[in-house]
């Protein structure tokens, strides 16, 4: 392994400002984008693997609670969802396995649904978030 330079004497190769880790200049930013989300989506999939996702959808479209499926998988329902921010794909097999999965005896798209019937189809959620703001 090469000897690198003290942290403090390490300068950024195309705008020369002193960096003690990866150089935040826009130039290297913009190089290190490709990896930086590669390294980011590999982390994702490592802490929700596929076989988990899969068991998942199984569950949630067959009617079971997203909560109480991700309590047994050992995940959290924010790790579920936030998975969507990097496969888009998901989010969407998540929303149809939640629709699938709906309980046919509420009325979808009101808060009493989402508060009382625990109901986190699109549309609940949807009617959730426009109650918030």
């Amino acid at each position: 392994m090469p000897d690198l330079p003290p942290a403090a004497a390490r300068c950024c190769r195309h705008c020369g400002i002193p960096v003690t880790g990866a150089s935040r200049c826009e130039e290297c930013r913009m190089r290190r984008r490709p990896s930086d989300r590669a390294y980011r989506r590999g982390l994702a999939d490592a802490c929700f693997p596929p076989a988990a996702r899969a068991a998942l959808l199984v569950r949630i479209a067959s009617g079971e609670h997203i909560s109480d499926v991700c309590a047994d998988l050992g995940i959290t329902v924010n790790r579920a969802r936030s998975y969507g921010r990097h496969a888009p794909a998901w989010a969407r097999a998540l929303d149809l396995a939640l629709r699938a999965g709906r309980d046919a005896d509420l009325v979808h798209g009101s808060a009493m649904a989402y508060r009382f019937g625990r109901c986190r189809c699109p549309d609940c959620r949807a009617v959730k978030a426009a109650a918030r703001h």
